[in-house]
């Protein structure tokens, strides 16, 4: 590793150093990834770092990362984490209770069903209801180690997810697009119809629905 990359990584950790030296010893992030998505689930994960995590190989935030990046950082972080938790929220539940407020419940379950009690928790810009000290932190997975790390946990999770939904659902094109409105997603579900993975209350797919899969 350089001494570029190094101080990069050096860089992510200072939020979480400021955080040990205030006496704060069990660290939390949490990420989610799906948000913008027009099929599928929105995932998130939460991960707790052990304080030797300096230097997990190129570990930033998951969408500058390559796919066999992330598939390779992703088994480091469970290797170097002292607990992770993933909580997902269907299509169906996003549309009958909102996107904002899925995004907070799934940030919730995430983190209280950790192994490990945090004692605080940085996430990636959203507030949401926790017993803990929550620092809603904006590109959190930018700048903070422990965020970056549970958004390479929800991006790997959910790929996979989408994958499979692409064997389940042929035509959409799940394994590439991850349900996002690409314009050959877009297509799809004007020739096809939508199937039950998507979010029947987003506007793209009100506009071109005309069928259940």
């Amino acid at each position: 590793m350089d001494i570029k990359e190094s101080n990069r990584i050096l860089n992510l950790c200072m939020f979480e150093d400021n955080l040990y030296l205030q006496g704060y010893e069990f660290i939390a992030g949490v990420d989610e990834v799906g948000r913008g998505a027009i099929a599928g689930p929105l995932v998130a994960a939460a991960v707790i770092l052990k304080r030797n995590y300096f230097f997990i190989k190129k570990i930033n935030d998951s969408k500058k990362l390559t796919e066999k990046d992330r598939e390779s950082i992703f088994v480091e972080i469970l290797n170097k984490c002292i607990c992770y938790n993933i909580s997902k929220i269907s299509s169906k539940k996003i549309d009958k209770i909102s996107l904002g407020i899925a995004n907070k419940l799934v940030f919730e379950k995430a983190i209280n069903q950790l192994s490990k009690k945090p004692d605080i928790v940085i996430s990636d810009a959203i507030n949401f209801n926790c017993v803990l000290p929550v620092i809603p932190l904006v590109n959190g997975d930018e700048l903070s180690i422990s965020v970056a790390a549970a958004s390479i946990i929800a991006k790997v999770t959910r790929d996979r997810i989408m994958k499979k939904f692409d064997l389940i659902y042929p035509g959409y094109n799940f394994k590439e697009n991850k349900g996002y409105a690409t314009k050959e997603h877009l297509q799809a579900i004007s020739e096809k119809g939508v199937t039950p993975i998507h979010r029947l209350s987003f506007k793209n797919v009100l506009n071109l629905q005309e069928k259940i899969f």
